[in-house]
């Protein structure tokens, strides 16, 4: 028997959460706390919760956003931090709160727990390093790093999912704007498309646009889970609303965590407890399921393309911001046109046009 914490830092939210991955144990234990830290006289450090006025001399808060900005962040009293140990310690006191570490059934609590944290979809790579380093000399190396998707997706793999390695969207919408990123088997396909919230196409335009830079459909799709940050998540009608507008709009499975900023941090725990995403045995190409007709993908692969670039255009949004995706080796090419008998003809008697000309002109010189 494993037991797994899963931390999030939020904008608004931070999120720890305790699970086990055995069959019939309790529920997960789940501890929220605002995203502020409080700093007390002698150092001392508590996330959320009220100020301790005969104590506290600052506060720090806003450090998700400005991870790896080497003009730091200043606290309450106008002393500046580096925003990324401002989020180590963040989560060094989310997993104070978690100990002693609750018992499921007849787990041993001397037992080794696993701890993983997630971070923003959309960082790159320096942004991460820069995470890891602020944690291991916070002397949290035991702690690991997925993305949110990453995490959200495992969450979809370990309970709902009924076929492995399949390809999961991840829709994960803040105050600021929203990130698609795909995944199967438990990693991004790519990197993250990341859309400011100003003229942002709506969700189902996004995940077309995320997929059509593959060369897939929305049919490859196996299901998004939608999830949320900051106070836009606070309104979970609003993230089923977006849920549904998907499921309505591209046909596929379309799913809220259990709660819009816990769904990661759960992911995150099912990590640490040992779970390893499953991917397909058999070779069939990425996101299609073993029932998919390829025969299809070339007689009415087009038409869906062109129905999802449609849909893309009519929100007539600004271009949304996203980085490069490079695909990896087993991802599908786009349906190549079928050239049909009559182009052909018509090509043919083009070449023999342009034949006739030039020998009537070699004529009328000589």
């Amino acid at each position: 028997m494993a037991i797994g914490v899963g931390l999030r830092i939020g904008r608004v939210v931070s999120t720890a959460v305790v699970a086990s991955n055995e069959p019939g144990t309790p529920d997960p234990v789940v501890i929220a706390r605002d995203t502020v830290l409080h700093i007390g006289r002698d150092d001392s450090t508590f996330l959320g919760g009220s100020a301790r006025a005969d104590d506290e001399v600052r506060t720090l808060s806003g450090f998700l956003s400005r991870v790896g900005d080497p003009a730091g962040l200043s606290a309450s009293d106008g002393r500046v931090y580096r925003a990324e140990d401002a989020m180590a310690t963040a989560i060094h006191c989310l997993l104070t709160e978690c100990h002693p570490l609750p018992t499921f059934g007849g787990m041993d609590r001397d037992s080794d727990p696993g701890y993983t944290a997630t971070y923003p979809s959309h960082w790159d790579p320096a942004t991460v390093a820069t995470l890891r380093s602020a944690l291991d000399f916070a002397d949290l190396r035991h702690v690991d790093l997925v993305s949110d998707a990453q995490a959200a997706a495992t969450w979809y793999a370990s309970e709902i999912s009924e076929t492995p390695g399949q390809l999961v969207g991840v829709y994960h919408v803040d105050d600021v704007g929203s990130t698609v990123t795909l995944v199967r088997s438990g990693v991004p396909v790519g990197k993250a498309f990341r859309v400011p919230v100003k003229n942002a196409p709506s969700p189902a335009a996004q995940l077309a646009s995320a997929l059509g830079s593959f060369g897939w459909l929305s049919d490859n799709l196996d299901a998004v889970v939608v999830m949320g940050d900051g106070l836009v998540a606070r309104d979970r009608s609003h993230i089923q609303e977006i849920a549904n507008s998907l499921a309505t709009k591209l046909m596929v499975r379309s799913l809220v965590g259990p709660g819009p900023e816990q769904t990661a941090a759960l992911g995150a725990a099912i990590l640490a407890a040992g779970f390893t995403p499953a991917r397909e045995t058999k070779k069939t190409r990425i996101g299609l399921p073993p029932s998919y007709d390829e025969t299809d993908v070339l007689t009415g692969g087009l038409a869906r393309l062109k129905a999802i670039e449609d849909l893309y255009e009519t929100e007539n949004s600004a271009a949304a911001v996203a980085v490069t995706v490079e695909p990896d080796t087993a991802t599908r090419q786009p349906p190549q046109p079928v050239r049909s008998q009559a182009d052909t003809v018509r090509i043919a008697a083009v070449v023999l046009l342009a034949v006739l000309v030039v020998v009537v002109a070699a004529a009328v010189l000589i």
